[in-house]
C-alpha cells in the first residue's frame, strides 16, 4: 500500500544522495598519480599464481589471494567447531 510506496520514495532519495559520492569514489584520477598507483598495483616480478591450491599445496605464497582467505576461514570454523564439541 502506501506505506511501501513511502518506503521505496525513501531508498530513492537515498539512492540519489550515494550517487554523487559513488562517481567520485569511481573517478580515475588524470596524469602521473594514476600511473604511479597502477604500477603499485601488481609485482611484474613476482611469481605467478596457481589455479587452485590443491596444484601447489605446500606453498601458500603462490595461491591467490581469496583462496588464502577461505582456508583461514574454514580453518577457524574447523577450531571452533572442535572446541564446541570438545567442551559440551
Amino acid at each position: 500500500g502506501e506505506r511501501r510506496h513511502a518506503h521505496l520514495r525513501k531508498m530513492s532519495g537515498v539512492l540519489r544522495a550515494a550517487a554523487p559520492l559513488a562517481r567520485r569514489l569511481n573517478a580515475v584520477p588524470k596524469g602521473p598519480v594514476n600511473r604511479a598507483t597502477r604500477g603499485m598495483a601488481s609485482d611484474p616480478n613476482a611469481t605467478p599464481k596457481v589455479a587452485y591450491p590443491w596444484l601447489d599445496p605446500s606453498n601458500p605464497a603462490n595461491w591467490k589471494e581469496e583462496h588464502v582467505v577461505f582456508t583461514i576461514l574454514g580453518a577457524w570454523g574447523v577450531v571452533i567447531f572442535g572446541a564446541k564439541t570438545a567442551f559440551s
